[in-house]
């Protein structure tokens, strides 16, 4: 295992034919582990098998060992880049700096079977794998497996559209199609069951998941597809099709940012392309505003997204105020007092859930879910509904420095090699797009489990500079054709 700072990618060496056979062999391995691994990163509700945690039940964590034994065969060949080395271990130093000076809280926390050291250990755990799939990744792009990831990306993504087609038949009770989605659900949404309200979750145990993982594939699934711009589109579309079923704010705000992200990627340099997309979405636009029936049903609609999460907007006879506005507020409100009462260290890494009920208003309990956290011994644990405020909370303003310091320079340096014209620079916009997207993303959950964001940020750290004319071809290019 050998340490160094990003640079360009190593040109293979010469082998001979022996060398090369078993390599051959090897790639397949590794290609096949690399397909298997994306699309492990859609399943999150399977049955719990180790005792990790919060990660149970992602398929990802099951698939990982093999795919690390795989780039472990050869000693030395694992390369460490050493900035991000130095910050992830800044992070943990802050780490223990909080769990130091709130050791006898964290040693007497106890709530809903859970006590202080434990989930301190969970949440280590969480963000330990998060920082060596990142390391994993770093290394297969590096070894040239970039193309793969992008192509395991799309067939991720087709596979969740194949669970939403199955989903959507179950809703309509359609035979063959219903039955077999209650079989499958029994393996993909062993956790959470097969019943679900009628909004596309898809593999995903809820459907603010669901987009949470179309913010990486998207973007990856579209590496490949070069600048053919029609596929570009009929795959943005299908996206946006699963986004809208879903009827997650979450979703839709991402998945919305990043799609505008690429189309400026795409257009940028092409003013007249850009007018036209701009002409023709303003002319769409009109016609809507301009049509009673159309207008009052977009404007009912995004209304009850906003303020009840759904469509349907708040059910009739029911007697409590929104929930989903007022919980995901009280969740943001309680950890910004946590982070003012401790502002340098916070209050312990993994101990948000533990203060929660200290920190709530009376006006809080409005909501049934609210009174559920605190009172339910069964209920799920209270989340911060914000990784933002989640980290200020429990690693204090330098962790969340530190935080921002391992995703920030990746995202910056990624928007300014972004370019549709090489492979090297779509890579750039996908992790640009990723990276943008999961910012966005800590806006509404709080969890560390986005394997997608991990794995964005060791791709973008391992890309080279991108090609610029007459140095010859993108040196991550090979087999891009073939995709």
């Amino acid at each position: 295992m050998t340490a160094s700072a990003p640079a360009e990618v190593s040109p293979v060496p010469t082998r001979a034919p022996a060398q090369a056979r078993r390599g051959t062999g090897g790639r397949a391995i590794g290609a096949t582990l690399v397909v298997i691994a994306i699309a492990a990163t859609i399943f999150n509700d399977l049955m719990a098998i180790l005792p990790v945690g919060e990660l149970a039940s992602d398929a990802f964590i099951y698939v990982f060992p093999l795919l690390l034994l795989f780039l472990l065969r050869v000693p030395g060949r694992i390369e460490i880049p050493i900035g991000p080395l130095l910050v992830a271990l800044a992070f943990y130093v802050v780490i223990v700096a909080g769990i130091a000076s709130n050791y006898d809280a964290i040693a007497l926390a106890y709530f809903k079977g859970r006590g202080g050291m434990g989930r301190v250990i969970t949440q280590l755990m969480a963000l330990s794998f998060g920082l060596l799939v990142t390391l994993m990744f770093y290394n297969l792009t590096r070894m040239g497996y970039l193309p793969l990831i992008s192509r395991a990306s799309r067939i991720a993504l087709f596979m969740m559209a194949g669970m939403g087609v199955l989903e959507f038949a179950s809703w309509h009770d359609l035979p063959g199609l219903a039955q077999i989605h209650e079989a499958l659900s029994q393996i993909v949404h062993s956790s959470s069951g097969v019943a679900y309200a009628q909004r596309l979750r898809m593999t995903a145990f809820e459907v603010s998941w669901a987009g949470v993982m179309l913010s990486f594939l998207f973007p990856f699934g579209m590496i490949t597809l070069g600048r053919n711009l029609w596929r570009a589109t009929v795959y943005t579309a299908l996206v946006l099709l699963l986004v809208t079923l879903t009827q997650s704010r979450t979703a839709l705000l991402v998945i919305a940012a990043q799609t505008l992200l690429f189309v400026w990627f795409a257009l940028r340099h092409r003013l007249d392309h850009l007018l036209y997309v701009a002409t023709v979405g303003s002319l769409v636009l009109l016609g809507l505003m301009v049509s009673p029936g159309p207008r009052d049903a977009i404007w009912t609609n995004t209304t009850n997204v906003i303020q009840y999460g759904s469509l349907e907007g708040r059910a009739a006879g029911d007697a409590d105020e929104n929930l989903s506005n007022v919980t995901r507020l009280a969740g943001i409100q309680a950890g910004m007092e946590m982070f003012r009462e401790h502002p340098l260290v916070g209050i312990g890494f993994g101990q948000y859930g533990f203060n929660y009920p200290n920190h709530l208003r009376a006006e809080d309990f409005r909501s049934w879910e609210v009174r559920k956290y605190v009172t339910d011994a069964e209920a799920d644990w209270p989340p911060s509904f914000s990784l933002h405020v989640r980290l200020l909370a429990e690693t204090g303003i330098i962790g969340y420095a530190l935080w921002l310091l391992l995703l920030v320079p990746p995202l910056v340096r990624s928007l300014q090699r972004s370019d549709p014209a090489t492979l090297i620079g779509r890579a750039n916009i996908a992790v640009a797009m990723t990276l943008a997207g999961w910012m966005l993303l800590g806006l509404s959950i709080d969890s560390m489990r986005f394997f997608g964001g991990w794995i964005a940020l060791g791709v973008g750290l391992a890309l080279p500079a991108r090609s610029l004319p007459g140095e010859g071809p993108d040196p991550n290019s090979q087999g891009e054709a073939a995709l």
